[in-house]
């Protein structure tokens, strides 16, 4: 998982925990934000907020997922945030704007894949990592489409936690299920 990646879910801890609690949690974390570091440093930090807030795992996960699409990603993307006319148009570009440009340019990097098409007025995603980050991913779409609009409803109709070789979602625009 790439440092920049740690940097949000620190700052996400700030918002979750206050800056005293978590300053205790990233003790024991240095990370630098130009490097990649195991997977799982971040899923322990996952669990760790996860078990300092009461929230389920699938919770933290996710609600990092929108805080990291609202204020991490947006602000290291903000030309790709301003070129986007809604949150399909930019969904339909993460692979190959931003997945393709970090693992040509960021030794150790290793974004998930995604493939996403259209699908009506929304569009469908197709997401397989090692990681099975897939609420994260939840709260990522949920998060750009805060920013973006309109705003959406997701239904993952397949799920590797669920035993199926990769993560299937439908983003909609709310009201059109």
């Amino acid at each position: 998982m790439h440092g920049l990646v740690f940097a949000g879910l620190r700052d996400y801890s700030v918002e979750a925990l206050g800056a005293a609690r978590a300053d205790e949690l990233w003790a024991d974390r240095v990370f630098s934000v130009t490097e990649s570091y195991e997977d799982e440093w971040f899923t322990a930090q996952l669990d760790r907020i996860a078990a300092a807030t009461g929230q389920s795992r699938a919770s933290v996960d996710r609600d990092f997922g929108v805080f990291a699409a609202r204020t991490t990603f947006a602000g290291l993307y903000p030309e790709y945030y301003a070129k986007a006319d809604d949150v399909s148009h930019f969904l339909l570009g993460i692979e190959e704007k931003i997945h393709e440009l970090v693992r040509a340019t960021i030794r150790g990097a290793s974004p998930p894949r995604l493939h996403v098409q259209r699908l009506g007025e929304g569009v469908l995603i197709s997401y397989t990592s090692h990681r099975h980050l897939c609420r994260l991913l939840e709260g990522l779409v949920q998060g750009a489409a805060a920013e973006l609009g309109p705003d959406v409803e997701t239904e993952e109709v397949q799920c590797m936690l669920r035993g199926d070789p990769g993560c299937v979602f439908t983003v909609l625009a709310s009201g059109r299920g």
